[in-house]
């Protein structure tokens, strides 16, 4: 498929569904996530629901079989989050039903995703799985008809009871098999790449490969032909055109079957929910792939790392909140599998409360572990169950601060370019830069720059709030948007270079008598009346005692540019403390506040002018 015919046909599903949703629309719109929102990551007790405050079941499942008893089963844990008001997204599994997938295909076997050799490619982290006969984990792929019926039957199942949406795992289906076994090159994949060239390729430039016709054109057989090897694909494919011809070709036409498939698989879902529906996937939200299938999803609900072995608070995950903002999507994450391995194996949870109170802080959700996938290569699967009593406070916490939480957004008078094209390159120093800016405490947002995967182009109007624009070198952009970048010559600080961007910008925000604390101002647009926030995250953590050095009586200084208001008064709201006013100094167009004492988290409510 073409980027236009991808493009044509994702446009197509997605006015096909609103038209077919506009009568249910009327009584019914799709679920939303809101900041203070608690989201499970899959389904639990009612008394855990309970504990934590929960709001959302995503990763929410689907029966186990197909029996009366299954069903019956997962009606009810459906049910038993509806009677508390709880949203529900079962789950379907685009990698790891390979059991059901077994059972339910007899033919099972054509729908397994192969390698260039023809080789059988198997799921990698789930290497200590078997089913009957001892089947491995097959990665089963997801251009196979075959397999979509089944995918298909996974939601006919899931939506057993009725549901606000719908989550999937593994969501890219076939396209990470070429780093897992450098593939997929079966028949399925073969048929729908030829149909591809055929729309999109040159002839000249097939008649220059030296393919006559694709009639019978198999891409396989045509590597094979040349002696590339499947692991030469896997490391070498998009570096090495010469020597792996169409690679780039084969790859994107993964890539973008895969979003394709997505939106429709999404369209299935509301025809037999009967309304719409709140999507959302596992992703990382890191780079370029993510970033495909962020316009068919409401939100997203995945796996980020947080670099736990590290034993430190890692700033890494504010890369994937701000590229969450920039493209208007929530990101309700958790930790990595060898994330959680890690905080099982040393008893950590006091560095899990710093990833919610971080995620919070920078208006996105961390889903609090109550039976989480662990996962390293020595223990395969295994799983973490903390005790709710060491996390669901600081959940709860969030649930009774909601207004202090809900339609806030960032304040930001910085940018930081998003080169696409950039990443797809594998230049990704602006995710380096994006930490040092977090940890400087430079209130910042991304400015997205876009290429053939991404619609959004680096215009002037974007960079007009800006008083900064931080870039990264190689910016890789287009002559157009460069254009654009050089414009703003005044305003670009190429990074590092904190010294000139404070020369462009003074700080607008200082703390005195503490280190290692970050400060995240809010503001809710468009009412005058709420208050300004400011979260304090603590990085000070203990690996030893698992706790947080407490930092007190250390100053915050504002600068009335931030907000572009005074500030006259001051409350800090911390998890398991009562509010406590805080006097203001006002000098020189800036306010300065002492706060008597942080441990974890907390929040400044700032009155205004």
């Amino acid at each position: 498929m073409s980027q236009r015919t991808v493009r044509l046909l994702l446009t197509a599903v997605v006015a096909a569904g609103l038209a077919a949703a506009s009568s249910w629309a009327q009584e019914r719109k799709p679920m939303s996530i809101k900041r203070s929102d608690v989201v499970f990551m899959g389904s639990s007790s009612v008394e855990a629901y309970r504990q934590y405050g929960t709001t959302v079941v995503s990763w929410g499942g689907r029966p186990w079989g197909d029996t009366e008893r299954a069903t019956d089963q997962f009606r009810r844990r459906v049910k038993a989050a509806h009677e508390l008001g709880i949203g529900y997204l079962p789950g379907a599994a685009f990698r790891t039903a390979f059991t059901q997938m077994i059972d339910y295909d007899p033919q099972f076997e054509d729908s397994i995703c192969r390698s260039l050799e023809g080789e059988p490619i198997l799921v990698p982290w789930l290497w200590d799985h078997k089913h009957k006969d001892g089947h491995p984990a097959y990665w089963f792929c997801t251009n196979s008809p075959a397999y979509g019926a089944y995918l298909k039957h996974q939601i006919e199942n899931a939506f057993a009871e009725d549901a606000e949406g719908l989550h999937i795992d593994d969501y890219a289906g076939t396209v990470g098999t070429r780093w897992a076994g450098g593939g997929c090159f079966c028949r399925h994949c073969m048929a729908a790449f030829r149909e591809h060239l055929k729309e999109n390729f040159p002839r000249e430039k097939l008649a220059e490969l030296g393919i006559a016709s694709l009639d019978e054109f198999d891409y396989g057989e045509f590597l094979r032909g040349r002696g590339v090897t499947a692991e030469e694909f896997k490391n070498r494919a998009e570096g090495h055109p010469e020597r792996i011809p169409l690679s780039h070709e084969f790859i994107e036409f993964q890539k973008r079957a895969a979003v394709a498939w997505v939106a429709q698989y999404r369209r299935w879902a509301e025809g037999v929910a009967g309304h719409p529906l709140a999507l959302c996937v596992n992703s990382a939200v890191s780079g370029p792939d993510n970033l495909l299938i962020a316009p068919v999803v409401t939100f997203f609900s995945g796996e980020v790392h947080h670099e736990a072995d590290s034993g430190k608070v890692s700033a890494r995950p504010v890369w994937s909140f701000k590229l969450g903002d920039a493209v208007d999507r929530p990101v309700a994450c958790t930790g990595a599998g060898w994330d959680w391995a890690f905080v099982k194996e040393h008893d950590k949870p006091g560095l899990v409360r710093t990833w919610i109170a971080q995620a919070y802080a920078f208006g996105h959700q961390f889903m609090p572990p109550v039976r989480q996938w662990c996962y390293t290569k020595e223990k395969g699967t295994h799983w973490y169950e903390p005790s709710a009593e060491d996390l669901a406070y600081v959940c709860r916490f969030v649930r009774e601060n909601a207004e202090l939480f809900d339609d806030y957004e960032p304040v930001a008078h910085v940018g930081l370019l998003y080169s696409n094209a950039a990443f797809r390159r594998y230049k990704r120093q602006a995710m380096d830069a994006c930490e040092d800016l977090a940890l400087l405490n430079v209130p910042f947002r991304l400015v997205l720059a876009g290429d053939d995967w991404m619609d959004e182009r680096l215009e002037s109007r974007d960079l007009e709030d800006l008083k900064a624009l931080v870039v990264t070198e190689p910016t890789t952009l287009d002559d157009e948007q460069q254009a654009v970048l050089d414009r703003a010559k005044a305003l670009t600080v190429t990074w590092p270079d904190p010294e000139g961007l404070f020369k462009l910008l003074p700080r607008q925000m200082a703390l005195e008598g503490t280190s290692n604390v970050t400060v995240v101002p809010r503001r809710k647009p468009g009412d005058p009346r709420a208050p300004f926030i400011c979260h304090l995250v603590n990085r000070n953590y203990v690996l030893d005692s698992d706790s947080m050095e407490v930092q007190r009586n250390f100053r915050l200084r504002l600068s009335d540019s931030l907000f572009g208001a005074a500030i006259t008064g001051a409350t800090l709201h911390a998890p398991q403390k009562e509010p406590v006013g805080l006097g203001v100094e006002r000098a020189g167009g800036a306010t300065t506040i002492t706060i008597p004492g942080l441990d974890l988290w907390a929040l400044l409510e700032l009155e205004r002018e």
